[in-house]
């Protein structure tokens, strides 16, 4: 029995051996080279688009096509990565022409013992070309061609560009690829700054990178499981690259002493309205049209840089003030009905590992101390507390709910705040934001309500926006660009922006009568849909209540409050002065054809 298992096994690797033979001169040597070419492959492994803040450093976010990945060329790759990589997948990688023979073998001995599939013999170049060129399935077509493009490969591309591919395009999680994801989504760092260990993981993970990690796991016992499961791989892979001599016996045993330094990272960015306005604007057909002449024919696959307009730092403070407002404004509109929020917040998580100051998350009540003013809370399902409402935490929304309940301009009295903190119980779900950490480590935290209603914010700054913050969440609909108001509406913090430029006060008196503008030599009568209760107004009045007659005034005389200097300064700043030289005539022309206005003085 074993005499004919032997024999089947030598005429197999024979008649193997003459047909990979003919395919390579058939395929390989005489075969078009236009899918295994460099451009096309550049175009599967196609490199991200970076978005930054002003600074040109600090990330927005990044386009990508359908996989999120940092490429990483060979040079970069540690040289312990290279070595687990080859001991976990194809010790002979150096060796094979991109079949190891030897190894499919070895597998089928394994096989065959085992009495079921426990180990693959598919080298790396085989690996690299089904990742490149996606097998569709198990049949034996698909196998040879999978053999066939990894013939291609070795032909075309020597062994460090193969492993280059196949560092950067194997799977992590989500749409997350390569090398470059899978050490910022582990271990929280550069793929240039893994150690020993953490390369010995993800180049054993790559096969079942779901079974291994730790962080898709939704119980404590799931995620126990996958870090014992990683332990054991890593150990199996250490030993490997002991075996190949990659390591000495005190390396070895010292790695294996270690535990596996999980840190998550962050893989993908969340999303933004500063991302989406970046991608309307990047696929205004103008701008396809200018990226063209330039050879770009699609930003998300091109690797091109792009630096926004807008402030970190005045971004973050735009989301946090908008996020506070909103909180107050809907307690002060609707009150604080801890029945009613119940059902609200049953729906939404918990907050999340590590929070930051700044951040809005929702937690659960572990206990209540009204002598002394404070709520403790979790982040999480246990009893451990991860910070506290402390009585300046709970002011703010205890003075807007004074005003609900009574008039705008009350305050609270005394004993409130300890009345109010004493509503709470323990297992309440409560929204708060982190204000920073006490001398004990634990957060300190505003207590917050979830609003009900939406709002926006967006600074200018020398035409250019240096912050915008498009709602609450600040994701999915950007209010602070698209919200559907008539167009009076939209221009009215424009007109006004532009009056106290211009000298304009926000108590200033407005003209609020009913009347006609003329401009261009055409008539205006703005027709209000309500009636004015005055017939002069503020300007910060006219603001608040919308008044249409009273703006079209402001913007009717933008500039009474200039003198013939600064009218002047102002003409010339819009490009709407007359130039040195210029005949009136032509100056007439040029501000008719040019700004669409008529000078008739």
């Amino acid at each position: 029995m074993l005499r004919r298992l032997t024999a089947l096994i030598l005429a197999s690797i024979a008649g193997g051996a003459f047909i990979l033979t003919v395919l390579f001169y058939a395929v390989v040597v005489f075969g078009s080279g236009e899918e295994i070419s460099q451009e096309n492959i550049e175009k599967i492994l196609a490199v991200e688009s970076p978005v930054y803040y002003a600074d040109g450093v600090t990330p927005v976010g990044v386009f990508f096509e359908s996989a999120h990945r940092q490429y990483i060329p060979y040079e970069r790759i540690p040289r312990d990565f290279v070595n687990a990589i080859v001991s976990a997948e194809d010790r002979n990688f150096f060796l094979h022409h991109g079949i190891d023979f030897l190894g499919i073998m070895r597998a089928m001995a394994v096989n065959i013992r085992a009495g079921r599939i426990v180990q693959g013999g598919s080298s790396i170049t085989q690996q690299t070309a089904k990742n490149l060129f996606k097998r569709k399935d198990r049949s034996l077509g698909a196998k040879v061609k999978e053999l066939i493009y990894a013939l291609r490969l070795e032909y075309h591309y020597p062994k460090e560009k193969i492993l280059e591919f196949y560092a950067n395009q194997f799977y992590v999680s989500g749409n997350g690829r390569g090398l470059g994801v899978a050490a910022r989504y582990y271990f929280d760092k550069d793929a240039s700054d893994l150690d020993l260990v953490e390369c010995a993981f993800i180049a054993g993970s790559v096969k079942k990178p779901n079974y291994y990690n730790p962080f898709i796991k939704n119980t404590p016992e799931g995620k126990a499981r996958a870090r014992a499961a990683a332990k054991r791989r890593v150990a199996y892979v250490l030993r490997q690259m002991y075996r190949n001599h990659y390591i000495d016996r005190a390396t070895l045993e010292a790695a294996l002493a270690r535990g596996i330094p999980f840190r998550q990272g962050r893989m993908t960015y969340s999303l933004n309205t500063v991302m989406d306005l970046v991608k309307s604007a990047l696929t205004d057909p103008e701008m396809e049209d200018v990226l063209r002449r330039h050879g770009i024919d699609n930003v998300a696959t091109s690797g091109v840089k792009v630096i926004t307009t807008v402030e970190k730092p005045l971004q973050e403070s735009a989301v946090y003030a908008l996020r506070k407002e909103l909180s107050r404004l809907s307690i002060r509109l609707d009150g604080y009905d801890h029945a009613r929020l119940q059902e609200r917040y049953s729906a939404m998580p918990l907050g999340r590992d590590g929070p930051e100051p700044g951040d809005f998350l929702l937690a659960r009540v572990v206990g209540v101390d009204a002598g002394s003013g404070t709520v403790s809370v979790a982040f999480s399902t246990g009893d451990d507390v991860d910070g506290i409402i402390d009585r300046r935490g709970a002011s703010g929304a205890l003075k807007a709910l004074v005003k609900y309940e009574r008039e705008l301009w009350s305050t609270p009295g005394r004993g409130e705040l300890e009345r109010f903190i004493s509503s709470f119980s323990p297992g309440e779900l409560v929204y708060v934001s982190v204000r920073g950490r006490g001398e004990d480590g634990r957060f300190l935290l505003d207590l917050e309500k979830y609003p009900g209603i939406q709002g926006a914010a967006l600074a200018y700054r020398d035409g250019a926006i240096r912050a915008m913050a498009g709602g609450f969440e600040n994701r999915f609909f950007n209010r602070a660009v698209y919200a559907r108001r008539p167009m009076g509406s939209v221009m009215k913090p424009l007109v006004y922006t532009a009056a106290i430029q211009l000298g304009w006060n926000s108590m200033d008196a407005l003209d609020n009568r009913r009347d006609v503008f003329v401009f261009q030599g055409q008539p205006y009568f703005p027709r209000p849909d309500h009636e004015s209760k005055s017939e002069s107004v503020s300007m910060s009045w006219a603001g608040v209540h919308s008044e249409n007659v009273a703006t079209v005034w402001l913007l009717y005389h933008l500039c009474d409050h200039l003198n013939t200097a600064q009218f002047r300064e102002v003409l010339g700043a819009l490009g709407l002065a007359r130039m040195p030289g210029e005949a009136q005539s032509d100056y007439r022309a040029r501000i008719r054809d040019a700004f669409g206005t008529v000078v008739d003085k």
